[in-house]
């Protein structure tokens, strides 16, 4: 069995509207957002979070250092700077050796769509910012990572942690 962690990046700032999308830093909301998160996930998967990849955007990247511990190295992947879940299917097929938990902190619309794909949920998945999925993976080695293969094992809303009580 593998297991993959899907964490999309915390609410990005519209407020400069030139910049680029990949340029686009945390708003304050996505900065208290990662904060809270980082207590669930320190809380619920300390163990899990050993092999870290991330999209080299502003918002992965500030997302990733507010909520993991500076000691963990986070890989950053120009392949995972997507919106396409069959680029991250793609690349999951390429991890090699026995690494058996993945956590990638990506990007909408990939990442509702991988969930989506992996697993045989009907309903309409929703995955907004700071929000985390965990599935569980009948395979054995990355590259036989196929549809329905998986089964959701956790899915966390920010807003849902009992913390969560952000005022603009």
């Amino acid at each position: 069995m593998k297991k993959l962690i899907l964490l999309r990046h915390a609410k990005s700032s519209w407020d400069d509207p030139t910049l680029e999308d990949v340029d686009r830093p945390l708003s304050k909301r996505g900065v208290y957002s990662a904060k809270l998160m980082r207590k669930f996930i320190m809380n619920k998967l300390k163990n899990d979070i050993t092999n870290i990849y991330s999209s080299p955007s502003k918002r992965t990247k500030s997302t990733c250092n507010y909520v993991f511990n500076k000691n963990l190295t986070i890989n950053y992947e120009k392949e995972l700077y997507s919106f396409n879940f069959q680029d991250l299917l793609n690349w999951l097929k390429k991890i090699k050796g026995d690494k058996n938990t993945i956590l990638i902190v990506g990007h909408n619309p990939a990442l509702i769509d991988l969930i989506q794909y992996l697993s045989r949920k009907e309903e309409i998945i929703l995955m907004p910012t700071c929000s985390l999925c965990e599935i569980h993976l009948n395979i054995d080695s990355w590259d036989d990572i196929k549809k329905y293969c998986g089964e959701i094992h956790l899915m966390q809303k920010v807003k849902s942690l009992k913390n969560y009580n952000y005022k603009k």
